[in-house]
């Protein structure tokens, strides 16, 4: 009863409601670009896998599929310029790759595992190379990393997954 008045408020309507993720930089849109999306989604998707309700999964996925295609060769998958990225709030990296790995547990979608790989992997390398650092709430969320990291590594295995846990 509660997830379903939650899907009746602002959790199972805020898409359509609030400029900043219905017209969100996430989707190509000029409204926010950070944290909003990725904040929403967090909760929304479990919503409407747990709901098991056909418009929520399928606005669930709209967004998914948006993020997705716009994820650069790179693996970078933020709404933000290649010279913005130094001085963009990598919060935002951590909390979508959260939710991607939220909706791969959710829906078995066969490709967020590599969405998920692409993104930490390119993260780690600018870290490492030091293109970009740490800061904002990034440098103090950053624990909402190891969410993505714990997944990558049960599925890949890969030094530089624990390289990146120890820089973060």
């Amino acid at each position: 009863k509660q997830l379903e008045i939650q899907a009746e408020g602002l959790s199972g309507n805020l898409d359509k409601v609030w400029r900043d993720v219905k017209d969100s930089a996430w989707l190509g849109g000029e409204a926010e670009g950070w944290e909003r999306v990725p904040y929403w989604l967090d909760g929304f998707i479990p919503l409407a896998y747990l709901l098991e309700d056909d418009d929520l999964i399928a606005r669930a996925k709209k967004y998914i599929e948006a993020i997705i295609s716009y994820q650069k060769p790179s693996g970078w998958i933020c709404p933000c310029s290649d010279e913005d990225i130094p001085t963009y709030d990598t919060w935002a990296v951590q909390l979508i790759s959260k939710v991607l790995v939220v909706y791969y547990e959710c829906s078995g979608d066969e490709r967020i595992p590599e969405v998920v790989y692409r993104v930490m992997k390119n993260y780690y390398e600018l870290l490492k190379s030091g293109k970009i650092h740490l800061f904002m709430w990034g440098k103090y969320r950053w624990f909402e990393t190891f969410i993505s990291l714990n997944f990558l590594q049960e599925k890949y295995s890969e030094e530089w997954i624990k390289d990146l846990a120890k820089i973060l």
